[in-house]
C-alpha cells in the first residue's frame, strides 16, 4: 500500500501558504496515496484551521490528523482535550497509530510556550493494549508530532531530558520499547522543520521536513532550515517491508542534494536532503565522504544530512565550480548528480 506524510503546514502566515498547500495537494495526490496523514501544526490562528479543512473536504481519500503544539496555541486544542486524541485503526494490512503526545503548559518566564510534549502514563497504557492485539509480522505506522528518537535538543542547543520538552517527548524510550518487539516499525514526525532519518532498536524513525519551510519569511521559496526544499513524504508498504521518498514540493525543486557552507565556521558540506546515517556519498576522484555524529559537538547547529568536505578533500576541488557526486541510498538505490560548488551560505 502507499500513502503520504505531509507536516507543518503554517497556513495564514504568507500570502503564499494557501497557494503552497494547493501545490502540495495536487502534487500529493498525483502520487496516487490510499490515505493522508498530517503531523500537525496547520497555523498559528483559528482561521488557519478552519482554512485547511475546508481545502481538504472535497478530497476522495482519508486525512488523519495528529496534533501539533499549534493547535494548542490557535485553540483548536483545549488544555482539556489534549492528549485525549491517541487512536489507531487498520488499512490494507498494516496498523496505523495516531499518538497524540502534545500537552497544554501555563506560561512561566522560563518556559513561555503554553505547550510540552510527553507520553503520559494514560496513553502508554492504551499503547500497550492496544500493541498486544497485533501480530509481531503486521507491519505498523506510528505517527507523533514530535519525534520519539530525536538529537534534536542537543543540536538546537537546548537542555536535554527537560522537564517540560519542547523538542522532545517525555518517556519516548517507553514508546520505543513497545514497538521494537515488531518486525517492521516506522514512526513518523515533523515539528523540527528538518529531514532527519534514522533507527532506534530497528525502528525507522522518520522527522520530515516541513510543507511550509519558513514562507512565513519568504513566501512559496522557503527552504527548511537545513537546505531542504518544501516538501512531504511518500511511504510504500510491500511484504512487509517499509520504504520511503522524501518528495519536494514543487518539480522544479527536485534535486536530492546541494552544496552548503556553513557561514559562521566556513565549514563546507553535501547536503543530501534525505539522507539516513547508511546513506553513502562519494565525490569523484576524491573519496567518500562521512556523515556527522549527531551527538558529537561538531554537529551543533548543523542538520545529521550533511557530509563534510575536509580540508583535503577542499584542496583536491581548488577551483572547480561543479563535482560529480554519487550518492547511495540504503534501500540499493543509486543517483549520480552534478553539483554546483557555488557557496551557498548558512548561519
Amino acid at each position: 500500500m502507499r500513502f503520504v506524510f505531509f507536516t507543518d503546514i503554517h497556513l495564514l502566515e504568507n500570502k503564499d501558504s494557501i497557494i503552497g498547500f494547493e501545490k502540495c495537494l495536487d502534487r500529493m495526490l498525483a502520487f496516487g496515496p490510499q490515505l493522508l496523514i498530517n503531523g500537525g501544526d496547520l497555523g498559528v490562528t483559528p482561521q488557519a484551521v478552519n482554512t485547511y479543512h475546508e481545502m481538504i473536504k472535497g478530497l476522495d481519500i482519508p486525512v488523519y490528523q495528529v496534533n501539533g503544539n499549534h493547535e494548542i496555541c490557535n485553540g483548536f486544542l483545549t488544555p482539556e482535550r489534549a492528549g485525549q486524541f491517541s487512536r489507531s485503526f487498520d488499512h490494507d494490512g498494516v496498523h496505523f497509530v495516531i499518538f497524540d503526545t502534545v500537552r497544554f503548559f501555563t506560561p512561566t518566564d522560563e518556559h513561555p510556550q503554553n505547550w510540552y510534549f510527553i507520553a503520559d502514563p494514560q496513553n502508554l497504557e492504551w499503547l500497550a493494549t492496544d500493541l498486544a492485539r497485533i501480530p509481531k509480522q503486521m507491519p505498523i505506522i506510528l505517527a507523533s508530532h514530535c519525534s520519539i528518537s530525536t538529537s534534536a535538543p542537543f543540536r538546537f542547543g537546548q537542555e536535554l531530558g527537560m522537564e517540560f520538552p519542547v523538542n522532545e517527548v517525555t518517556e519516548a524510550t517507553k514508546v520505543v520499547n513497545l514497538l521494537k518487539p515488531f518486525d517492521s516499525v516506522a514512526t513518523l514526525h515533523g515539528h523540527d522543520h528538518e529531514n532527519c532519518r534514522h533507527r532506534a532498536d530497528g525502528i525507522q524513525i522518520l522527522t520530515t521536513a516541513a510543507v511550509a519551510g519558513g514562507w512565513w519569511r519568504n513566501g512559496l521559496e522557503s527552504p527548511n532550515i537545513s537546505g531542504e526544499p518544501q516538501g512531504f513524504r511518500v511511504i510504500d508498504v510491500t511484504c512487509g517491508q517499509i520504504e520511503s521518498q522524501y518528495v519536494m514540493l514543487q518539480e522544479s525543486q527536485s534535486q536530492l542534494a546541494s552544496w552548503y557552507t556553513q557561514a559562521k565556521s566556513m565549514r563546507h558540506f553535501i547536503n543530501v536532503f534525505d539522507a539516513s546515517p547508511e546513506t553513502k556519498v562519494h565525490i569523484e576522484n576524491i573519496g567518500e565522504l562521512q556523515p556527522l555524529d549527531a551527538f558529537s559537538d561538531s554537529a551543533k547547529g548543523l542538520s545529521p544530512h550533511l557530509y563534510e568536505l575536509s580540508a583535503n578533500h577542499l584542496e583536491q576541488i581548488g577551483a572547480s565550480e561543479r563535482i560529480n557526486v554519487t550518492i547511495d541510498f540504503e534501500n540499493g538505490q543509486t543517483n549520480q548528480l552534478e553539483i554546483d560548488c557555488s557557496a551557498v551560505l548558512y548561519m
